[in-house]
């Protein structure tokens, strides 16, 4: 299963974090600030995602995902064909940050 961890802009003008599935072509957590990535990270995945993470989370911060390959670099590109959605449609970077940022529970 492929996933990657998806960098986005939240309204307020800070980053906030997805993990993002190739399974489903969409987000498997609400978006989260760094710190709560890391957290759940920890909780999730233990000291191996911990040990990962840095890595990662660079990659994320200087092409928008931190995926290894080339060909799939960016958030943009990431998302794009995504199945986010109501119904499994595909939702553009606003309405992702709408959906699982802006909606999400407290």
């Amino acid at each position: 299963m492929g996933r990657c961890i998806v960098r986005l802009e939240a309204p307020e003008g800070h980053p906030v974090y997805l993990e993002w599935s190739t399974v489903v072509d969409a987000p498997v957590t609400y978006a989260m600030t760094r710190e709560e990535l890391e957290e759940h990270v920890r909780e999730e995945y233990g000291n191996q995602g911990l040990e990962e993470l840095p890595a990662r989370l660079e990659r994320a911060d200087r092409c928008g995902a931190s995926w290894r390959d080339a060909y799939r670099e960016s958030a943009e590109d990431t998302i794009r064909g995504n199945r986010a959605g109501p119904n499994e449609t595909e939702l553009t970077v606003e309405q992702i940050i709408e959906r699982y940022w802006t909606r999400r529970p407290e």
